[in-house]
């Protein structure tokens, strides 16, 4: 029986920790990278692994009861939520930055916009 409680509390204490540690890591992603996108990518990463093994470490330190259902339900509304702010940031930097082009590759993207904008024009 101690040894399952030891087992537990090992558990608990890893889930912890990787939490930290990845959103440690996400963190310092946000103020090392210069571009935008990176930025954007950093944080939502590190915001929804990092929020699971918060979660599933006090799931596994409360065991299986209400508390831990709000948990999970609050884990799946940020993993609903999170990932399409970051999609609509990601979009924002997309429209509105001139220089984009000077960071990444957008042959095929500004291909799509051309043959979209001569469809209209032709119609």
């Amino acid at each position: 029986m101690m040894f399952l409680e030891w087992l537990r509390f090992i558990l608990v204490a890893l889930c912890m920790l990787g939490g930290m540690f990845t959103m440690i890591v996400a963190i310092l992603g946000l103020y090392r990278f210069d571009f935008a996108l990176n930025r954007i990518h950093s944080a939502a990463m590190g915001d929804t692994l990092s929020l699971f093994l918060f979660v599933l470490g006090l799931v596994i330190a409360v065991g299986w009861n209400v508390v831990a259902l709000k948990l999970v339900l609050v884990l799946v509304l940020q993993w609903l939520t999170s990932p399409l702010s970051s999609h609509m940031l990601a979009q924002f930097e997309y429209h509105a930055d001139e220089h984009l082009a000077e960071h990444i590759d957008l042959s095929q993207a500004q291909f799509r916009q051309e043959s979209d904008t001569e469809e209209v024009a032709a119609q």
